[in-house]
């Protein structure tokens, strides 16, 4: 069971260990609100960008649980403000955010808004695919579960 953890992590890795352009949704008053947006995942971790007047940030304020999808993959998690990009803490994160977005970094972080903020969102559970395998994650468990199932009409 714990190669098979390994590998599903080496495969959000390879699939998602990038700049993807997913939908996130939260919750907020019983309604539900999705938006695409870029997101970024490393070791666990999906990181995507902010404002403070965003409704993302109003939503997790009051309901830190997320969803997002992209294609047939699902996640699940918490999320969390990390605060603003030049904040003390992350420094690390925003060399490796500048890499990933390249060119359009500062066209889309616009460091100089005090409003900007890194979400970072611990993920609970996740179903990712490979062209042969389909991967249920479990991140709080640590555990992983792949079958031979695969979503045929993205490899056709």
């Amino acid at each position: 069971m714990q190669n098979v953890y390994q590998r599903a992590l080496e495969v959000m890795e390879e699939n998602f260990g990038h700049i993807v352009e997913m939908c996130l949704g939260s919750v907020f008053n019983d309604i539900v609100s999705v938006r695409e947006l870029n997101v970024y995942y490393k070791d666990g971790k999906m990181y995507v960008l902010s404002r403070c007047t965003n409704t993302l940030m109003r939503d997790i304020a009051v309901c830190p649980n997320v969803g997002l999808s992209h294609g047939p993959h699902n996640f699940r998690g918490v999320a969390r403000s990390l605060g603003h990009p030049t904040e003390e803490g992350n420094q690390e994160l925003r060399k490796i955010l500048k890499k990933e977005f390249s060119m359009n970094y500062d066209e889309y972080v616009k460091e100089s808004d005090p409003d900007m903020r890194i979400v970072e969102i611990s993920l609970t559970d996740a179903e990712t695919f490979t062209r042969y395998h389909r991967y249920e994650i479990d991140f709080v468990g640590k555990t992983a579960h792949r079958d031979y199932g695969q979503p045929l009409f993205i490899y056709r």
